[in-house]
């Protein structure tokens, strides 16, 4: 992994990791890992299946759920938080990523809004100290997500 930003105690967004990467996860005390990736995208040794039985059997928790071309809606995006919440309830580690790490950062800018009840745009203008580098689509994707419907 050449990106790995822990968020915050518990929550660690990174870039694709390989899959020695991911058991010295297991090591470094994670207990779960979510992969936001889709099947078939470039620089991915393992598909989104392999990967979870890979993460799985090392002993963590796996959640895959593709994010890219459309806008963040839910279940996905609820069911990201709650594994994350779940998880890191107790003090436990879960490792975020994407290809690069940005899709990661907008889902726990998510994660982190709905935990502490931000605003969109407290969300997005706590970002940067959070060192979530949101910009461009996903800046648009994460605030049409925090935005209140109705």
């Amino acid at each position: 992994m050449n990106v790995k930003h822990p968020v915050t105690p518990s929550i660690t967004i990174a870039d694709q990791p390989s899959a020695e990467e991911l058991l010295d996860c297991r090591n470094e005390g994670f207990v779960g890992v979510v992969n936001l990736r889709h099947d078939g995208e470039p620089e991915q040794p393992l598909n989104t299946s392999a990967e979870g039985e890979h993460v799985r059997s090392s002993g963590m928790e796996y959640l895959h759920y593709g994010v890219g071309g459309r806008p963040l809606a839910d279940p996905g995006v609820s069911d990201v938080c709650d594994f994350i919440d779940r998880l890191t309830a107790d003090g436990g580690k879960v490792l975020v990523h994407c290809r690069k790490g940005a899709r990661a950062a907008a889902l726990v800018l998510i994660q982190q809004a709905r935990a502490n009840g931000w605003s969109p745009a407290e969300a997005l203008a706590k970002a940067p100290a959070m060192g979530l580098n949101v910009d461009g689509p996903l800046r648009i994707l994460v605030a049409d997500y925090l935005n209140p419907k109705g």
